[in-house]
């Protein structure tokens, strides 16, 4: 029923859009729409572009606040990260967020351990992602949800600090990147065929085409983009295949709409890394050997052979020594080990100007994804049989110019209703994720996989829901409930929002914005759970959210800022809804948010710099097992940033940034007065050395813990030149600071870095491109998990080499 009211509303507001007849139109005889030049493509109405001149990079324009504003007058660390940005740094589609790090001094590298960035993690915390302003929403936590298609973006804006109450947060985020699509070209067809070939096997092809059709009132925009790749790490490899049309009309002066949809399926196996990670493996690639002998059971008796043990106890290894190991190794390498994915996307914008200052918009999206992800060795399954959501937002957007005691002020007003379902069927096992069992010293066999736990042995160990129980339809995979990740879920938000920015005179601004997010929540266990395990649950919640900024010009080129924001967000399931275990203080995890800064634009608009200071408040995810109790344990961020970007002319391009951040875990203040649960908190090396068993799931004291596999400060830094006969050359540089892998604070990855290059030549037809990555074929590691994210208590378990030096080149032709 309600989902019918939904289309219902749908229609309803796209009619009443169509056929209004506004007593003066956006697109009049006075002020008629912009007609693409031979240069410049048709944007969303959301990101409208002017490109009569090249502009300096303070004074680009962005609506990652809402309205368009230039990033020198936007109260927030922006970084926009443009098509031909993409193309330098991976000129093949990019494999996560984290390619992106040498572009945004503030985001967080994590490793690809068996997961993948789907948000950029910006200041230890994840960052929400929007498609052209509407939120991706199956996907949480950074890592669990769809591996994103760059192919399809035009450009993304990269946000530090907390969502604006227009697009509405709803995770512990600190920030958010709003991916903008490709759009049609107006003017006349044009088009490019790629294909980028590599070292390690890889592989990748795109076609991106486009025109306008209907005598120019309509255009369109196809991309396609494939990829055959092996890997470096063994075993591993991505089989894409990504699909992306943009349809946009014009029927009348004062309406137009814009559509986009996307298909995408995917086949991969990505690298889980080297087990029983300890200084040893780290510094000289060492690795400590010994075969599994037994396990432990409820009462910490012994078991000879395989078998599965409980929380508390572990396996029972016959050391070796430590051997030399290829660190290309992967314990992914498995045979039945692998990974598939099918996304649908599709997107509908409409935009009506009712006066020159008053305009509606309707954006409406739809999302489908189906994943099964099967890291074999470690038995930690993922499946969906396909969740779905709609999102719809309508909103007015007027601007207002008032005089208040001879005192000019502007309001860009913004006010609205969001609209969202959500449905997930979500299954998960947790209850036998253990990889330091296994000797990767020599190759790993399907007969050591470890079986599952039935429902008497579970009740033997005083949990049921440690019970492993067959996926309908795919019973060699297993799931458990109670595991605050595994469920059904189907919830209604609607949230009405108010923005208002306020110039007052030329020095002062003022920016609030408030939300007021309401939900509607049925959740259960999946089908196929038995009558003992299932947990069900049902709420409504009203989660309130409130932002302000306050700016000041002393000089036209400066402007210093202060920004708070408060909001209440819930916990997420593995892809995004919610599950029948939380109660309801899961639902209104408080965030709160203090970012202070000044901007500076000098030089005639050739040098942008920019420099802030932040503290974040919040709560964040922990490892739970089935049957567990989740502590909500508050975590602070505290840390500065300071970026610049030079431009002294067409030809010459100088980007840098550096943060510092320092993130604690404060377990002190946890419900549960424990400190965090770990799979092992102590290396192979220590283990042999003692004789303990390897993952035994075991809880620490309670306490303040820094962020462990967290590095504390992160610099970047890129220089391009591109002359006027074809010739170009970008040299960038990553690094970040060492850290430690877990909470004992003895193992440390020392600093990390690469220093990376691309060099091309192309005339108006075509185009050839070199990249050489790890120019210095550094040694680098990476942790499991960093900082906020829940996968950082495997930190013990495996850690991932960093690519070694390697080349890709990419031809480009142009039609």
């Amino acid at each position: 029923m309600f989902l019918f009211l939904f289309f219902i509303l749908f229609f309803f507001n796209y009619y009443c859009v169509a056929s209004a007849q506004p007593s003066q139109g956006l697109f009049s005889v006075d002020n008629p729409k912009p007609q693409a030049n031979p240069n410049e493509a048709i944007t969303l109405p959301t990101v409208e572009v002017s490109a009569e001149a090249e502009v300096g990079p303070a004074s680009s324009l962005t609506s990652a606040y809402g309205p368009e504003m230039s990033l020198f007058e936007t109260p927030r660390q922006i970084t926009q990260v443009s098509r031909e940005a993409l193309n330098t740094v991976a000129p093949g589609n990019l494999m996560g967020y984290d390619d992106l790090a040498p572009l945004v001094p503030s985001l967080t590298t994590m490793a690809p351990a068996g997961d993948y960035s789907v948000e950029p993690f910006i200041r230890g915390l994840p960052a929400t992602t929007f498609r052209n302003g509407m939120m991706v929403g199956l996907e949480s936590y950074g890592t669990s949800g769809v591996l994103p298609n760059f192919y399809a973006y035009e450009n993304i804006d990269i946000v530090q600090g907390p969502v604006t109450a227009v697009y509405g947060a709803r995770e512990m985020a600190a920030g958010y990147a709003n991916q903008i699509t490709k759009q049609p070209y107006f003017d006349k067809f044009r088009g490019a065929a790629q294909y980028s070939i590599g070292m390690y096997d890889q592989n990748r092809w795109n076609i991106d085409m486009g025109g306008p059709f209907v005598n120019g009132k309509a255009a369109y925009r196809f991309d396609y983009a494939g990829q055959y790749s092996g890997s470096y790490y063994e075993g591993a490899y991505m089989h894409s295949q990504d699909f992306y049309l943009a349809l946009s009309a014009k029927p009348t002066e004062n309406y137009w709409i814009d559509t986009n949809i996307e298909y995408d399926t995917l086949g991969f196996n990505l690298p889980l890394g080297i087990n029983r990670p300890d200084q040893a493996l780290i510094d000289s690639g060492l690795y400590q050997s010994g075969n599994m002998i037994g396990w432990l059971g409820p009462n910490g008796n012994f078991h000879p052979g395989i078998g599965t043990s409980v929380p508390g106890q572990g396996y029972v290894i016959q050391w070796g020594p430590q051997l030399p190991i290829s660190l290309r190794n992967n314990l992914a390498n498995l045979a039945g080990s692998g990974n598939s994915l099918n996304y649908v996307v599709a997107q509908v914008i409409q935009t009506l100007k009712v006066s020159d200052d008053l305009r509606i918009v309707n954006n409406t999206m739809f999302e489908y994804l189906s994943l099964l992800q099967n890291p074999l060795a470690n038995s930690n399954w993922t499946y969906t049989p396909g969740d779905w959501l709609i999102e719809h937002r309508i909103e007015a957007q007027d601007e207002l110019h008032l005089d208040l005691a001879g005192l000019s002020t502007k309001h860009l007003l913004d006010g609205g209703m969001f609209f969202w379902f959500q449905n997930n069927t979500d299954y998960v096992e947790t209850s036998r994720i253990a990889d330091n069992f296994w000797n990767m010293a020599k190759p790993l066999s399907r007969s050591n996989l470890l079986p599952p736990v039935t429902m008497s042995e579970a009740l033997r160990a005083q949990d049921i829901y440690l019970t492993d129980i067959p996926v309908p339809g795919i019973p060699y995979i297993t799931y458990n409930t109670n595991n605050f990740a595994t469920a059904r879920s189907q919830f209604f938000q609607f949230s009405p929002f108010i923005q208002d920015v306020i110039s007052i005179g030329d020095k002062w601004s003022f920016i609030f914005g408030s939300r007021l997010q309401w939900y509607i929540v049925a959740n259960s266990e999946p089908p196929g759970t038995p009558p003992p395990l299932m947990l069900q649950s049902y709420y409504s919640i009203l989660e309130p959210q409130v932002n302000a900024s306050l700016s000041y010009k002393p000089y036209p080129w400066m402007n210093a800022y202060f920004t708070y924001a408060y909001a209440q967000v819930a916990a997420m399931d593995v892809l995004g809804a919610f599950c029948p275990e939380f109660t309801s203080q899961y639902y209104h995890l408080t965030t709160t948010m203090y970012e202070s800064g000044v901007k500076f634009n000098l030089f005639h608009d050739k040098l942008f710099l920019s420099t802030e200071g932040f503290y974040y408040s919040t709560f964040f995810p922990v490892t739970v097992l089935p049957g567990g109790f989740t502590p909500l344990t508050p975590a602070d961020v505290i840390g500065a940033e300071l970026a610049g970007t030079y431009q002294p002319n067409r030809n010459w391009s100088f980007n840098f940034g550096f943060d510092y951040l320092v993130g604690e875990e404060f377990w002190t203040q946890s419900a549960a007065q424990t400190g965090p649960t770990v799979i092992q908190n102590y290396s192979a090396a220590v283990a042999a050395l003692y004789n303990l068993p390897v993952d035994p799931y075991v809880t620490l004291p309670t306490g303040i813990y820094p962020f462990i596999g967290f590095p504390h400060e992160h610099g970047t830094a890129m220089i391009t030149y591109k002359s006027d006969h074809g010739f170009g050359a970008s040299f960038w540089l990553w690094i970040q600071s060492g850290m430690f892998l877990s909470y004992d604070y003895a193992t440390r990855i020392p600093i990390d870095y690469t220093l990376n290059a691309s060099l091309f030549y192309g005339t108006n037809r075509w185009k050839i491109q070199l990249q050489c990555y790890n120019i210095t074929d550094n040694h680098y590691w990476f942790p499991t998990g960093t900082g906020f994210q829940g996968d950082r208590v495997y930190n013990y378990d495996k850690v991932l080499i960093g690519l070694p030096f390697w080349v890709m080149g990419t031809v480009t032709v142009y039609f």
